[in-house]
């Protein structure tokens, strides 16, 4: 069944994750993807120390694969012919290289003007610090203020998991170039669209960015001085931990909502003892006496197992979440019901779960398309397509243009 962007060809020169990444969901939504290699192929292909780094099998399956030598004339050659009847051009290499490679905007829409072309760069093309190389832990996690307002007081700041800001970042890329697509539709014009990792980090923290820019004392939390009891972590009876978000955030909240809240929660842990203690008949005197209150909770979930609260707590329609490991979200059946993971038969490792799209367009769904490319395996393939004769081939081969 063909996808929301059947038809569209996409020429990726990109590595690691953000770009690779978001030209696999376009792969999956259906467009033709050709990754475009160096020789020695993208670095992610080894992260992990060997020939199998799971993080690149996420990133790259539903594409084409070709390896070639952007430094050689006939190289660049062979890319610029890709790109003329591309309709995207995705890149995440350093503004610097892509000068040096011809890969800048100016030359590929110099070959067709009307190519979307997609440019992430660590902190934005423009600025002081526009040439700065950089990951998305520093870029985005560090930088950003994500990682400062983490940091519990008195302990160092906490590190990223990899890949974090990269993976949200690609869900902005296939948005925005999907916006400038549509875009060329009504008007014929192609353009050039630039993300940052920078800029999705201050995204992601945007409500404590707000904070600041208005004057707004800065948020904190640290686990051993709750804000609010209400939004915070408990441990049950069988050692396992559980987040509740309720809702009585606020101490503004109006009082019939606080109310209504703290008589289902109340009735959820069975104490109606609690609801009629003065100490907490508002939201503004529950927030007064959190200090009181917390511990009070934190006895409370220990008296029950985790099952025993799911059951409690879904009975008055309060807000919790289990704190699930990544080998419990494996088998999570809210997960699975929802075409979280798919398999493929991934040659040189067998059957292999990747993670599904978090896009799901329903009319015209989008699935994995094909298993991860070996490197330079359909450069042949694409050559012939771009009219290169046999002898041709065989000859850039051997000249080490193309592998």
């Amino acid at each position: 069944m063909p996808g929301v962007m059947d038809g569209v060809k996409v020429v990726e020169v990109g590595h690691v994750v953000a770009i690779p990444a978001a030209a696999s969901i376009m792969g999956d939504c259906g467009a033709d993807v050709i990754k475009v290699e160096p020789l020695t192929g993208d670095q992610s292909r080894t992260f992990r120390g060997s020939e199998i780094n799971p993080g690149f099998y996420l990133h790259n399956r539903s594409k084409r694969a070709m390896a070639v030598n952007l430094k050689d004339e006939a190289g660049k050659k062979i890319v610029y012919e890709m790109c003329k009847d591309a309709d995207v051009f995705l890149t995440n290499y350093r503004q610097e290289a892509l000068l040096k490679l011809g890969m800048d905007y100016d030359s590929i829409a110099a070959v067709n003007p009307k190519i979307v072309y997609g440019i992430v760069t660590a902190y934005g093309t423009t600025g002081p610090d526009k040439d700065m190389p950089g990951y998305d832990f520093a870029a985005g996690w560090a930088r950003s203020g994500i990682q400062y307002m983490l940091t519990v007081p008195g302990s160092l700041p906490p590190t990223s998991r990899p890949g974090i800001i990269d993976r949200v970042s690609s869900m902005q890329i296939f948005g925005g170039i999907a916006a400038a697509l549509y875009n060329r539709e009504r008007t014929g014009r192609g353009q050039k669209v630039e993300f940052n990792l920078y800029h999705t980090g201050v995204w992601m923290v945007g409500a404590d960015i707000m904070d600041a820019l208005v004057g707004v004392p800065l948020r904190i939390t640290d686990p051993d001085k709750s804000d609010n009891p209400f939004y915070d972590v408990y441990f049950t009876k069988d050692e396992r931990w559980l987040q509740l978000t309720a809702g009585d955030r606020y101490a503004a909240a109006s009082d019939p909502t606080g109310a209504a809240f703290w008589g289902r929660f109340t009735t959820a842990l069975d104490r109606p003892d609690l609801a009629s203690d003065p100490r907490f008949q508002t939201t503004a005197l529950r927030q007064e006496h959190r200090a009181e209150l917390k511990p009070m909770l934190e006895a409370e979930f220990r008296t029950r197992t985790y099952a025993e609260w799911e059951v409690r707590l879904r009975a008055n329609d309060l807000m919790y979440g289990p704190i699930l490991s990544p080998i419990d979200v494996m088998t999570d059946p809210q997960a699975l019901a929802n075409n979280f993971f798919d398999e493929i038969d991934q040659p040189g490792v067998g059957k292999l779960k990747l993670i599904n799209e978090p896009v799901r367009f329903v009319q015209d769904p989008a699935s994995i398309q094909s298993v991860v490319p070996g490197l330079g395996e359909h450069t042949d393939e694409v050559l012939a397509s771009l009219g290169y004769t046999a002898e041709q081939i065989a000859d850039m081969h051997e000249k080490k243009v193309v592998r």
